[in-house]
């Protein structure tokens, strides 16, 4: 983020996160001004140009603070820390987000936490009061009641770091009453008129769907009604890119129409699962199509083109002057693009006028689905099959348009979480619907993190850069990439990968366990330094499903693959120090916790193929098992004559046989064997019978 500006040639001298600037602070008996931002954050970029290229704000920030900026995505356990903490001074009530305005003292004590703020009070941006006031008012309260100020402070962080520890320290036992409460107080924040949870602005909550999936998948009519009519609602609004593909990171608005237009790797790998298992549970074609189509989104913008990772996020705007209009459209525009009959069918099918939908740019439209090819073709009185390809034609025109404008940014970082998360989700795409590209894709990214993002003890780091590694061993990073390696394993049954996720298990329980079982977000650095970031406890879903619940799951799954008990012991042991912390109001961030439960109660569930690799009935059987969404399970083919295939298979404890045998089980209970695709479906139908809540399959 540029500090260059029209207004003064002098910038601001930001520091990096370290002992650097805090020391500085003490010498020079200063405070500290720290701005949280990131690339793709519009109001961060307006507050670089409007505030810190102020003139005034200049002088004052450079004379009378220490500056330090951090990227909220390069440092998000510190970013977490800082959107946690309350401050003394809070002139925006309980502040949060991006930009983030913080000031500290040089002990590291939050003094100030805001958002947005303008040089001075604003009513262009509705802000009662500038920064210049902000830290004039500040900096002379900590000059001149020093004593009394830094005593507050002090009580105020030890009441804080208790406080962490207490919210996410509620041992109970985990049980089915746990996910009852979860799908009740998803039931209770569920809109009814227009998909998804609460109101304005709206997010997707990737792991409430997925929960809804995992209670549709027990035969729960009503989480499957709550799961399809949202993600019907998500793929024909303005929050999913109807020509390009890929889905913007949230709704202003409650109807999923009019988005902030960043589009994340996080909300992308979420709903493209979400998107291919739905497909899978349904068999709705519509589910399959924007799957596929965010696919190719993320496979043109997020990836390395020699594949050595997944791409961080694609910015809103392509400078200040614009609001999304990459993304949006003036009825003259299409017009100009398209024929008469085109221009009033597409008109019709995405509710475009001249007005549009864009409060700063009047007459923009966010192009978003009103009417079905079933409804226009009653209306216009023309054949559905016509009306598909009509649309189809005239999506690809304007689309090839649009490439042709300047084009918003891409952050190219490649950070392990999100990989994780991506890589999971390309093999989710691959097993449910076939897709071979997104396999490849997957496993050439995966060995490439592994090589590039590792330390000498096989711990992953969240990103490198100039072929250095940055905060390594985060519980983000182990726990995602545990997971894509858990499911590259199953995929191809490749030991490497085990064996990586065994380490990272291992590094878990060893440096990221808490004394009571719970997962903490880093090692303990043992420092006490104003810049040691305080690790933190957490099983909030937000935006993505935790670190702390991902981590749960693929113990469990460590567990019974290497018949190492104190795996899934460590995952128990970790959902049981939070069990009595499920509150229905906080259904949707807590989703997470209960697949995990879910998980610990009834899984894994299991298919396991047994036969030879190239008999085609081998592959009819995996693909069957493939095709079919269950939830948290392991699909996994062995040929009993690969040396290191049959070990597993003795392991695991099950045989073979002169013929392809399909295993279907949760846990050690399993289901009649299955030797043709039809037999295979069947016991998976007996197994969904048996997920029911009223039934048991012992």
């Amino acid at each position: 983020m540029s500090t260059e500006t029209s207004v003064t040639r002098v910038k601001i001298n930001w520091s990096l996160w370290g002992p650097g600037p805090f020391d500085r602070a003490a010498k020079e008996d200063k405070l500290i001004l720290l701005d949280s931002g990131a690339t793709w954050c519009h109001w961060c970029h307006v507050m670089d140009r409007v505030t810190y290229q102020d003139a005034e704000v200049v002088e004052l920030v450079s004379q009378r603070f220490i500056p330090i900026r951090i990227d909220r995505d390069r440092l998000p356990d510190v970013d977490a820390l800082l959107q946690r903490s309350p401050a003394l001074i809070n002139p925006m009530g309980s502040a949060g987000g991006w930009p983030l305005t913080v000031v500290l003292t040089p002990e590291g004590d939050m003094l100030m936490k805001a958002t947005f703020l303008p040089p001075h009070a604003s009513s262009k941006y509705g802000a009662p009061i500038g920064l210049v006031e902000l830290l004039n008012s500040v900096d002379s309260l900590w000059l001149e009641r020093r004593q009394s100020v830094n005593e507050a402070v002090k009580q105020l962080r030890e009441k804080t770091t208790q406080g962490f520890g207490e919210i996410y320290y509620r041992p109970g036992t985990p049980g089915q009453k746990h996910l009852d409460e979860i799908f009740a107080g998803l039931s209770s924040a569920y809109d009814p008129a227009h998909g998804g949870f609460g109101s304005a602005p709206k997010f997707y909550a990737h792991s409430a769907l997925e929960f809804l999936l995992l209670r549709a998948w027990e035969g729960n009519e009503q989480a499957e009604t709550m799961l399809t009519d949202t993600l019907r609602a998500i793929g024909a609004g303005g929050v999913h890119d109807q020509l390009g593909g890929g889905f913007h990171r949230y709704s202003v608005d409650e109807r999923w129409g009019v988005p902030h237009f960043e589009k994340m790797a996080y909300d992308n790998a979420g709903l493209l699962a979400n998107y291919a298992n739905a497909y899978s549970l349904t068999g709705r074609d519509d589910f399959a199509r924007i799957a596929r189509t965010t696919f190719e989104w993320i496979d043109q913008v997020l990836t390395d083109p020699d594949r050595r990772g997944f791409y961080a996020s694609q910015n809103a705007d392509v400078d200040l002057n614009d609001d999304g209009d990459y993304f949006t459209w003036t009825t003259r525009e299409i017009a100009q693009v398209l024929d008469g009959h085109q221009t009033e069918l597409m008109g019709t099918y995405y509710g475009v006028d001249e007005v549009g939908e864009m409060d700063t740019r009047i007459g923009r439209n966010v192009l978003q689905v009103t009417k079905t090819p079933e409804q226009l073709s009653k209306l216009l009185d023309r054949d559905v099959q016509e009306i598909t390809r009509a649309i189809a034609s005239a999506k690809a025109k304007l689309l090839g348009v649009r490439k042709k404008r300047p084009t918003p940014g891409v952050d190219k970082t490649i950070f392990a979480d999100l990989n994780g998360m991506l890589i999971d989700a390309y093999l989710t795409l691959y097993e449910r619907l076939g897709e071979e590209k997104a396999r490849e894709i997957a496993l050439d990214v995966l060995d490439n993190i592994l090589h590039d993002l590792r330390d000498e003890r096989s711990v992953f780091a969240h990103y490198s850069q100039d072929g250095s590694l940055y905060r390594i061993g985060l519980l983000a990073d182990q726990a995602w990439m545990g997971k894509a390696l858990l499911h590259a394993y199953q995929v191809t049954l490749d030991e490497r990968y085990l064996r990586a996720t065994a380490t990272l298990g291992t590094y878990i329980m060893e440096h990221l366990t808490a004394e009571d079982g719970g997962f903490i977000s880093a090692p303990a650095q043992g420092l006490h330094r104003p810049e040691a970031v305080t690790p933190m406890r957490s099983w909030d879903d937000s935006p993505s499903r935790s670190a702390s619940s991902v981590a749960a799951q693929v113990l469990l799954d460590l567990g019974y693959l290497t018949g190492e008990k104190e795996y899934s012991e460590a995952a128990a042991n970790a959902l049981s120090s939070f069990a009595a912390g499920i509150e229905q109001r906080l259904a949707t961030f807590f989703s997470g916790y209960g697949l995990s439960v879910d998980h610990l109660l009834n899984g894994p569930r299991i298919v396991l193929i047994v036969g030879t690799t190239g008999d085609s009935a081998t592959q009819e059987l995996l693909r069957t098992g493939r095709r079919s969404y269950i939830p948290g399970a392991l699909v996994i083919a062995i040929d009993p004559n690969v040396p290191s295939q049959g070990q597993l298979l003795r392991r695991l404890g099950y045989t073979g046989g002169e013929r392809p045998i399909a295993y279907v089980c949760r846990a050690r209970t399993c289901l009649p064997p299955a030797h043709t695709p039809d037999q295979l479906k069947q016991r998976i139908g007996q197994l969904r019978s048996a997920d029911s809540p009223k039934a048991n399959m012992d």
